[in-house]
């Protein structure tokens, strides 16, 4: 894989003339420019403008790294429309349907333009809009999408639909695609974690949005970058890897490079007035209370799934949901029970109606194996499977001893300076 800047995308997108009516809600939109926006690590295979010239682009990346802020990006920049299907569901036929009210000055046909190349629609959110839609939705969509595209087969180097999504959705597109279509052109994109530099320049650029005039951040900024080193020293003490390996290391990249703990850190920065006696702290916790802010990483992805499946579950329930829906303790008790196969059923602390209870189990069933602590049915790394089993003990889960000996080797082997969040 090579490293491929996001221009290379805009550059090989076309700008359609066809858009969405200006009364037109939710369906086809034009993203706003997102702001602060810093241009994410983008890999694809090849290593010339020649491997995006396919029919549909994959993007696919973990949680929260900023795949809906690219698309936006992507949208606001081209003008591009989005399908985002967190809040349109969808079925058989959709695409053409939307496709069919898109609006253009000289009256020509949108579904020509789109089989041409001219009009690049953006799918946004596949792993909510499985939620949403549910299955059936879903796979009704990417099946009559894949006969749409059938349908015209004049160009196929051209994108015309860029998906995005973590892996387990995309791998359920791709595989309807070159199932339904042997000859569709596609390429898949990864969006990754942000790089030393880049994550540097999302603090700062949140920093400096959030930041008020006087403010120390504007009046010291040599203070503001030593202290973001301090804290980049604080995580890879806390993660227990050799001094200057944070960016080597895969699960350095992972906390370090977290997009929303980024932003949190910059919003921080920007009403600090005393750096010095603060990257103090840090320094003097080093491997210790410096834990806290891996944890914080944690605690902050924890957050972010529980409103997804929350905002998506008040929709179709009518008595209003507890606190505990899919909180920290429900999602790390619902995991454990996941990779051991067992009946999913939490902490057993959510009390609803049972005709809201049935369908807050069908989201959990659907939405949990995309959840970001996984890969492939298992703990994509250790730091995030004991977090969860140490909850499920507590909670007076088991687990199978096997895993137990197996995560307690990748935990020492890790380093030293870990302990448990509980």
């Amino acid at each position: 894989m090579s490293e491929t800047a996001l221009s290379a995308l805009v550059n090989v997108l076309n700008r359609p003339v066809h858009l969405p009516k200006v009364d037109q809600s939710g369906c086809l939109f034009v993203g706003e420019q997102p702001t602060p926006f810093v241009t994410p690590r983008l890999e694809i295979e090849g290593s010339d403008r020649s491997a995006l010239e396919k029919e549909i682009v994959f993007i696919e990346a973990s949680a929260a790294v900023g795949k809906s802020t690219l698309a936006r990006e992507l949208s606001a920049t081209l003008k591009v429309p989005i399908l985002d299907l967190a809040n349109v569901p969808v079925s058989a036929g959709s695409l053409r349907t939307l496709l069919a009210d898109l609006e253009a000055a000289d009256k020509s046909d949108p579904i020509t333009a789109f089989h041409e190349g001219k009009i690049p629609v953006i799918v946004d959110a596949l792993d909510e809009g499985r939620l949403l839609s549910n299955e059936t939705g879903i796979e009704q969509f990417l099946v009559s999408t894949a006969e749409f595209l059938r349908s015209d087969r004049h160009v196929t180097s051209r994108p015309k639909l860029v998906f995005l999504g973590r892996f387990e959705s995309l791998e359920l597109a791709r595989q309807h695609f070159e199932l339904t279509v042997p000859g569709i052109t596609h390429v898949t994109a990864n969006v990754e974690f942000f790089d030393k530099e880049g994550a540097r320049q999302l603090i700062h650029a949140y920093a400096a949005s959030a930041a008020r005039p006087g403010s120390h951040y504007l009046q010291h900024p040599e203070h503001a970058q030593d202290f973001i080193t301090t804290y980049f020293e604080a995580i890879e003490a806390a993660l227990g890897l050799p001094e200057g390996e944070l960016w080597q290391n895969e699960r350095g990249k992972v906390f370090a490079g977290f997009a929303p703990v980024l932003a949190a850190v910059g919003s921080i920065l920007a009403v600090i007035d005393d750096f010095t006696t603060v990257a103090r702290n840090l320094k003097a916790n080093r491997g210790r209370e410096a834990w806290g802010v891996v944890e914080a990483v944690l605690y902050e992805i924890l957050c972010r799934e529980q409103d997804k499946l929350r905002d998506l579950l008040c929709e179709q329930c009518e008595a209003a949901l507890p606190n505990a829906v899919y909180d920290v303790e429900e999602q790390l008790a619902l995991l454990a029970q996941y990779i051991e196969s067992k009946p999913l059923e939490g902490a057993g602390r959510v009390r609803l109606p049972p005709s809201d209870m049935e369908k807050y189990r069908e989201m959990v069933r659907t939405y949990l194996p995309h959840h970001p602590f996984l890969r492939r049915h298992e703990f994509g790394d250790a730091v995030l499977g004991m977090n969860a089993v140490s909850r499920a003990v507590y909670h007076h889960g088991t687990i199978s001893r096997d895993r137990l000996i197996s995560l307690s080797r990748q935990w020492r082997q890790s380093g030293p300076t870990r302990r448990s969040s509980r």
